[in-house]
This record gives C-alpha cells, structure tokens and sequence, in this order.
C-alpha cells in the first residue's frame, strides 16, 4: 500500500461512503433516501492503496460493494475525500471526513432489486446526488432495456436522462394470462 492509514481513518471513511451513496435510489427509483443506506456496506478488492496527500483512497481488483439489494461491481473504484481536519465532518457528520466523488472504472456493472445498469465508466458526484454512467451503458428492469453511450441519473429527484448518439429502448408488454 502507497499510503498509510489508520484503521480508525479507514473505517470512518467507509462508512461516510456507505451513508453517501444512498444506493436504494441509484437505478431511477423516485423516491429520494434508500431502504439499505442505514446497513453496512462491504467492499472487497483486491487491493487497497490510499494517498492521504490526495486524499483519495483506490480499490482495484475485482472491486464488489454491497449494501442491502445494492451491488456495484467494477475493476476499480477511486474514492475523493474531504479530510475532517478541513471542517468537513463538521458539516456533513462523517467523524472522518465526507467523500466528494466516487468513481466505478472499467466493467462497471450496478444493480439494485428490480434494476441493472452496466457500462465503462460511473461517476458519481455526492454533492450533487448526480450518478453519471458512459460507454456502451444498458439500462435494464425485467425484460425492459435501454441503450446508450450516456446515462445520467440525478438522485434526488428520481430523473434519468439516456444520451449520446442513438437511444434504443425495448418495453416488452406483460404477458396476458391465458383464460
């Protein structure tokens, strides 16, 4: 590991990352807040290397995170955070520090109960609650699945917005019920 940590800073920043993301509403549900932002999350990778000077903390390897009925999956996961000595956990009530950004990378695979997202590249912006997802993203609930190269999903009010090129988007009926 390039950084050194202390077990104290690390879990302090893992958990102001599991109340930030608010996972339950990360793929369109409108509801602002999630059913799974009160449980753990956990995070496992095949390695770790926080840069304290950054203040920024990389996962890489196979990263899975998993909260409640969320799971992201991708080869790397960059966290930004604000250090508490700055006054940011004053302000947000993160003990360690507030995170600014979080960044998927590379086979990027999100899904939560009733929806998956995948793509090359998620960003996701905690002051804004703004979720942005590129590359070849699909956007899938059931049989239902959009297509594009850009997906943007603002957190707060529940709005997605599918762009880039062409949008594809497939809506099978359900199926009647034979009598």
């Amino acid at each position: 590991m390039a950084g050194r940590i202390g077990t104290l800073t690390l879990a302090a920043l893992l958990w102001t990352l599991s109340t930030a993301i608010q996972p339950g509403t990360a793929l369109g549900q409108n509801q602002p807040g999630s059913q799974n932002s009160d449980q753990p999350i956990d995070i496992d990778a095949d390695d770790l290397e926080v840069r304290q000077d950054q203040n920024l903390a990389i996962f890489s390897g196979n990263v899975v995170a998993v909260q409640g009925s969320f799971e992201l999956r991708a080869r790397q996961l960059k966290v930004w955070y604000r250090s508490a000595a700055n006054g940011a956990a004053k302000r947000t009530g993160g003990p360690g520090g507030t995170i600014i950004r979080i960044d998927a990378i590379d086979e990027v695979f999100v899904s939560s109960a009733t929806e998956n997202a995948r793509g090359d590249i998620a960003i996701y912006d905690v002051a804004e609650r703004r979720l942005t997802l590129t590359g070849a993203v699909v956007l899938s609930r059931g049989e239902d699945v959009l297509r594009g190269k850009k997906l943007v999903m603002n957190l707060a009010t529940g709005q997605s917005r599918i762009s880039g090129g062409r949008v594809h988007g497939r809506f099978v009926p359900p199926k009647r019920k034979k009598q």
